[in-house]
């Protein structure tokens, strides 16, 4: 298993990066930028100051020692390079104690410097009298060499792109890292602080969030005291645990009408068995045990379609199917006085889903219209080439007021019916799952026509695209 990295320990890190950043870098490279903009004309530095430093270092680079073991310069084939881009500077080196210049150095430096031994300097910035180059200018600096101790002095030299490589040398040092260690701790722990107390809401939310199990998720995380960066992070897991808590009540509420719908035909049964010499009680024992069998039937439709992610999609000829349990109705109808009349498509109508869902929803529809039906009726099942099934009834119909309401679970018109409310509702979800669609609408005459609409599919197996008509609800 790999190690999590830790959210703070990275805002830290890049926090601190940036203000080390900021510390090397942003101050030198203002300064810069002030400089060679040329927006201040009075700035201390002027953008050929930044050309001082790669010559100086060509000049140290070129100092040897002779066999008399004294110190002498001989231009490296670098600085010979320089001079020759450069003709106009000039360069020299002093021994910085007796302030002698050393072989190899500039005449017009050596007398322009020659009192250097009379004054104690580490810099001097200076311009040769009566030099017509009004920008040039010159800087000796005092260096520690494998050799001793010697001023560095050049003169004339220019800025050029290429010695920022030099100007950035001058902050990789280790008297460099010593001055900023303070500085460089301190924006370490600035972005400890920072990171800690940015960090406080979401430790706040995460507590909250540890505290709410299955009794308590109608608790939300709190976010007014959160940043509005976290706002949306924490309003998205409020909305998940409102749907999360809306299912267990749901599921709760369903598991309570279950339980009270199953124990009315229950206690009628009891009653029933008390009483065996009754005329009538082989007739009602069957009608009570038929009632139980389709709430089971309906829960476990729920069970199956609740822990399977998507229907099947077996290959199904839609008119035998629906022919198959239009037989199985038959006995019923006649024993309730009534008929069912069967309509087969024109031709193969095959669809893709899952065999037991389609006999789930044709038998809902179908167990809804016998008790519609009125005493005599004939209740019609329709299907078309469409993979459209119709189920007509002639019974009272369903209101427009109700037609909103008949899919919700539980819900019955009439309280006293024997229906227990979970058909419809059950036969909407599971055509949906099989990218159908359910819709009701008048029987002309009197009745309500339930309608079912499937994807049609070909004898290849392909889809059949088809411009599905609009229905009233």
């Amino acid at each position: 298993m790999s190690r999590r990295r830790s959210l703070a320990t990275r805002v830290i890190i890049y926090l601190a990066l940036v203000q080390i950043g900021a510390l090397f870098f942003l101050i030198p490279i203002t300064d810069f930028l002030v400089s060679i903009s040329g927006v201040s004309p009075n700035w201390e530095i002027a953008p050929d100051d930044w050309g001082e430093y790669r010559i100086h270092s060509l000049v140290v680079d070129s100092l040897a020692q002779t066999p008399e073991m004294t110190a002498t310069l001989e231009p490296t084939a670098a600085l010979r390079a320089y001079i020759e881009a450069h003709p106009q500077v000039r360069y020299a080196a002093f021994d910085y104690r007796t302030g002698q210049a050393l072989q190899g150095s500039s005449p017009e430096l050596v007398a322009a410097l020659g009192g250097l031994n009379q004054i104690e300097a580490s810099a001097i910035k200076f311009r040769i009298p009566g030099d017509q180059t009004s920008r040039a200018r010159g800087y000796l600096r005092q260096v520690e060499t494998p050799f001793g101790s010697y001023a560095i002095a050049a003169y004339g030299y220019k800025f050029a792109w290429s010695d920022l490589f030099a100007v950035a040398g001058l902050f990789l040092t280790l008297h460099t890292a010593i001055v900023t260690a303070p500085a460089v701790l301190g924006a370490l722990a600035i972005a400890w602080f920072v990171v800690h107390r940015g960090l406080a809401p979401l430790r706040a939310a995460a507590g909250d969030i540890a505290s709410i199990d299955m009794n308590t998720l109608h608790q939300r995380v709190a976010a007014e005291r959160a940043p509005k960066e976290v706002v949306p992070f924490i309003d998205a897991f409020n909305g998940a645990l409102a749907r999360l808590d809306a299912g267990v009540a749901a599921q709760r509420r369903f598991t309570a009408n279950a339980a009270h719908e199953l124990r009315t035909p229950i206690a009628i049964m009891r009653a029933h068995a008390d009483n065996p010499d009754d005329v009538a009680f082989r007739r009602d024992i069957r009608r009570d045990i038929r009632r139980i069998q389709t709430i089971v039937e309906q829960l476990l439709a729920v069970a199956r379609f609740s822990v399977r992610k998507e229907c099947e999609h077996d290959r199904i000829d839609l008119g035998e199917t629906v022919l198959s349990l239009v037989a199985d109705y038959a006995p019923l109808m006649i024993e309730n006085k009534r008929r069912i009349a069967f309509e087969e498509p024109e031709s193969l109508t095959e669809v893709r889903g899952a065999r037991w869902a389609i006999e789930c929803v044709i038998a809902n529809l179908i167990d809804n219209a016998l008790r519609a039906e009125p005493e005599g009726g004939a209740v019609q099942v329709r299907v078309l080439s469409s993979a459209a099934v119709e189920v007509i009834d002639h019974g009272p119909g369903v209101a427009s007021s109700d037609r909103g309401k008949i899919f919700e679970p539980f819900w019955r018109r009439d309280r006293e019916g024997a229906g227990v409310g979970l058909g419809l509702s059950i036969s909407k979800r599971l055509v949906e799952r099989m990218g159908g669609s359910i819709c009701i609408k008048d029987t002309p005459g009197g009745g309500a026509t339930f309608r079912i609409e499937l994807e049609a599919f070909d004898a290849d197996g392909c889809r059949v695209y088809r411009h599905r008509r609009s229905i009233a609800h």
